[in-house]
C-alpha cells in the first residue's frame, strides 16, 4: 500500500465535508486504488492545522468545532507557500470562495501549485472560468492532474458527458447550471415573489447572504465558460453576456408554467457561432430544460442530428466533496504515469 500525501485549502462547507468523506472513505479508496491517503494539512484564510498518522479522528473532531464556531485549534498562516514547500503533498483539495473580479488571490494559488508540480483537485471555478487554457497547458508541461469535476453540476457528470463526444461537432450547449436560481423559479411559480423566494433560499443555505452570484448569472458564466473550453471553445467568464434572473416578470414565471413550460434561467453556447449568454428564458413544454424543478440542474448538448439531456441533482456540499474523491481516484490511476513524465530524467 502506498501513501499520498494530500492537503486541503479552505475549510467552508464543502472542505469540510471533503475532510470528513476522506477520513471515513480511507479504506474505500485504498481497497480501489492501492493508494492510503494521508491528510497532513488543511489551510483557511484564518489559520491551519497540520496532521500526522492520526489526522482520520483528530479531523472529524476540528471539523465539529469549526461548524461551532471554534477557531482556537488553528495556528496564524502567515506564508501559505513556507507550508506548502515544507511539507510538499502530492495533491492538494482545493474548496476556497470564488473570486470572478480580478479572479485574485485564487489564479496565483493555481499558478503556485501547478508551478510547484502539486497536482490540483478544485471544487472552485474561478481558475478556469478566468484561465482555462493558461492552467490546462502548464499543468500539462508540468505533467501534473488538474481535477475540477466539481465546478460543474456536482452531483451530475456534466464534465464527464462533454469529455464523452470530444470528436463529433458539439454545436450548443444549453443548461440549468444554476441550482439556487432555478429553486428561486419553483418558489415563484408557486406564489412567492422574487424578494421572498430569494430570503427563502437564504435561510434555506441555498444561497448566500449576497446572492447576486446567483440571481446575476456569475455562477452560471463560470460553470458556462468551463463546459464551453471543454467542448474545444477557447473562452472565458468575461465573454460572457448575462441579464438577471429577475428581468422576467413574476407573472410571466406563472403563466409559462400554467401553459405547461417554464421560465428558466438557460445558460447557452452556440459553439459554431461563438455565442454565449446566461439570460432567463420562457421554454415551451416540449423542451426537456421546462421540468427540471428545485435544486436539480438540467443540460442539453446538440451534435449533429443528435441532442443528449442529462438531469440530476447540484449540490449539496457533501455530494461535491464525493465528487472530489471521484477525481483522486481518477489521479490514482494515473499518478505513476504523471510522474514519470514529470521526472527530468
Amino acid at each position: 500500500m502506498r501513501d499520498v500525501r494530500a492537503a486541503i485549502l479552505g475549510f467552508g462547507n464543502v472542505g469540510r465535508e471533503l475532510a470528513k468523506a476522506l477520513s471515513r472513505r480511507a479504506e474505500y479508496i485504498a481497497k480501489h486504488t492501492g493508494y492510503m491517503v494521508t491528510l497532513n494539512l488543511i489551510a483557511t484564510s484564518k489559520g491551519y492545522i497540520e496532521f500526522g498518522r492520526d489526522w482520520r479522528e483528530r479531523v472529524l473532531e476540528y471539523a465539529m468545532r469549526y461548524e461551532a464556531g471554534d477557531r482556537g485549534f488553528l495556528k496564524p498562516l502567515e506564508d501559505l507557500w513556507k507550508i506548502m514547500d515544507a511539507l510538499m503533498p502530492n495533491i492538494v483539495f482545493i474548496a476556497i470562495p470564488p473570486s470572478y473580479g480580478d479572479g485574485e488571490p485564487n489564479i496565483s494559488i493555481y499558478r503556485g501549485f501547478i508551478e510547484r508540480g502539486i497536482n490540483i483537485i478544485t471544487a472552485d471555478k474561478t481558475g478556469l472560468a478566468l484561465r482555462y487554457s493558461e492552467l490546462i497547458s502548464g499543468a500539462k508541461k508540468k505533467g501534473i492532474y488538474i481535477g475540477y469535476r466539481a465546478t460543474v453540476m456536482a452531483g451530475t457528470p456534466a464534465i464527464d458527458v462533454i469529455r464523452g463526444v470530444r470528436g463529433r461537432e458539439i454545436r450548443v450547449i444549453r443548461g440549468i447550471l444554476n441550482a439556487t436560481s432555478n429553486y428561486i423559479l419553483s418558489l415563484v411559480e408557486n406564489g412567492l415573489g422574487y424578494k421572498e423566494a430569494i430570503e427563502r433560499a437564504i435561510k434555506e443555505k441555498l444561497a448566500e447572504p449576497d446572492p447576486r452570484i446567483d440571481v446575476e448569472g456569475i455562477d452560471a458564466a463560470a460553470k458556462l465558460a468551463i463546459l464551453a473550453n471543454e467542448a474545444g471553445l477557447g473562452t472565458s467568464l468575461n465573454e460572457i453576456g448575462r441579464k438577471p434572473l429577475t428581468e422576467i416578470s413574476e407573472d410571466d414565471v406563472r403563466k409559462a408554467r400554467r401553459e405547461g413550460g417554464a421560465v428558466k434561467y438557460i445558460a447557452y453556447a452556440d459553439i459554431r457561432r461563438r455565442e454565449l449568454r446566461v439570460s432567463p428564458e420562457i421554454l415551451g413544454p416540449d423542451d426537456p430544460l421546462a421540468h427540471v424543478t428545485k435544486n436539480y440542474n438540467g443540460l442539453t448538448i446538440d451534435l449533429e442530428e443528435d441532442r443528449i439531456t442529462l438531469i440530476g441533482p447540484a449540490g449539496p456540499a457533501w455530494r461535491t466533496a464525493n465528487v472530489m474523491i471521484t477525481d483522486f481516484i481518477e489521479y490514482t490511476s494515473i499518478k505513476d504515469v504523471l510522474e514519470t513524465l514529470a521526472s527530468p530524467n
